[in-house]
């Protein structure tokens, strides 16, 4: 059963990572931490919360153990990476080019907000993200609205 839950949120925690990690290496090796982390938890999963919820909560948690890991760290290079569509290539480098930058914008988004947006972004709802990440669905309705905020901001900037 849990390698079959893995399975099933493998593309989700590979969208987790690329919201965490710019970096492509290291968003695979994220990637792969965060599946790994979920098949160990699955054997602990005692029913307190949906499914979804506890395996949202083990891939969150990873990337910001992750995160913690990455500060203490030099910074190296960021890479973008092309999203793969069976479109033309003009769409093809646009659709990239609007990912990219959403991205990147998350990615400077301080680490409460980034959580949440992330979680949205997966088309979890207030209160599943609210459990995920113990907070008030009202906490999680104020960081979602600052992170829009700020998100628009620096899209509207170009400083992504």
């Amino acid at each position: 059963m849990s390698e079959d839950l893995v399975k099933s949120y493998w593309p989700r925690m590979v969208r987790a990572a690329s919201g965490y990690e710019a970096n492509p290496a290291l968003r695979d090796e994220l990637a792969q931490e965060m599946a790994f982390a979920v098949w160990r938890g699955l054997a602990q999963f005692q029913g307190e919360s949906s499914v979804n919820t506890y395996i949202y909560r083990i891939i969150h948690n990873v990337a910001v153990d992750h995160i913690r890991r990455a500060s203490r760290q030099p910074q190296t290079e960021q890479q973008d990476d092309l999203v793969a569509d069976h479109q033309c290539p003009e769409h093809l480098l646009t659709h990239a080019q609007q990912h990219s930058q959403l991205l990147a914008a998350v990615q400077q988004l301080p680490m409460s907000l980034r959580q949440v947006m992330l979680l949205k972004l997966e088309d979890l709802s207030n209160i599943e993200i609210g459990e995920t990440l113990g907070l008030s669905e009202s906490n999680v309705g104020v960081r979602l609205n600052r992170g829009k905020q700020q998100l628009t901001e620096l899209m509207r900037k170009g400083s992504v």
